[in-house]
């Protein structure tokens, strides 16, 4: 009789919790249904509105599986952040405070502005030029689609670029520009100079060289020769001479 008795208990607790747990996961489902974002960041690249269009392409919509993901250290990965914190503002609307990724490089097109991340993905399509971030030429865009790579004519040329770009943030010296030839040669301008980089051969011990010389390279105006490295980091700069108004 005992054991009927328990069998009967446990029957009407599995009976009582199965429409609570189904109630509970239909409370998740439907009525944490993510409709709005308050969304602040460190770098300010992208928009509140940017961020929602991402999770919208993305059907990233419950609000409740974003916070608790985010909770228990196991975030949803997402293109825009190195990482990011999530709180709610209410079931509908959750806070997002973000450490975004920085752009490498852009590639005008068109009259637009092409932001990509250090895969070559592209993360922003910008009516307005760039500031501190180096323009790229040299690449024929063939297809461009948001939160994938680029597409161009010549991928050995993008992923020379994409090495350049990567490599220079180790560095102290800022790139306004980088261009890529058709054989895949690479020319960087870091103030008034154009430095030659040549292939990517060696580009490491190039660019160490390149930061070591740096700081007096501010006051020339000129192309610095580095297609090749030299053992002790001597290259050879061709001064242009200020043009004087007649």
């Amino acid at each position: 009789m005992a054991k009927k008795k328990r069998l009967r208990t446990w029957v009407k607790i599995v009976l009582i919790a199965i429409p609570v747990i189904a109630g509970i996961v239909c409370l998740i489902v439907f009525g944490f249904k993510l409709k709005d974002i308050h969304y602040t960041s460190d770098l300010n690249q992208f928009t509140q509105e940017e961020v929602k269009a991402y999770l919208d392409s993305h059907e990233i919509d419950n609000s409740f599986t974003l916070w608790f993901k985010d909770l228990i250290g196991k975030e949803e990965e997402m293109d825009l952040f190195e990482d990011y914190d999530v709180s709610f503002e209410s079931i509908n609307k959750l806070k997002i405070k973000a450490h975004e990724k920085q752009f490498k490089g852009y590639i005008k097109n068109d009259d637009q502005y092409y932001c990509f991340d250090e895969d070559g993905k592209l993360l922003k399509i910008a009516d307005k030029k760039i500031k501190d971030k180096p323009k790229v030429k040299g690449l024929k865009i063939s297809n461009a689609n948001l939160y994938q790579r680029v597409g161009v004519t010549n991928k050995k040329q993008f992923d020379a670029v994409l090495q350049v770009a990567n490599g220079v943030d180790d560095y102290d010296f800022k790139v306004k520009k980088i261009t890529v030839d058709k054989n895949c040669e690479i020319t960087i301008v870091i103030g008034k100079v154009k430095v030659e980089l040549g292939t990517t051969t060696n580009l490491k011990k190039k660019l160490s060289d390149l930061n070591d010389m740096s700081k007096n390279l501010k006051k020339y105006k000129g192309v610095l020769d580095m297609k090749f490295v030299n053992n002790e980091g001597k290259y050879i700069l061709t001064k242009e001479k200020n043009k004087k108004n007649h």
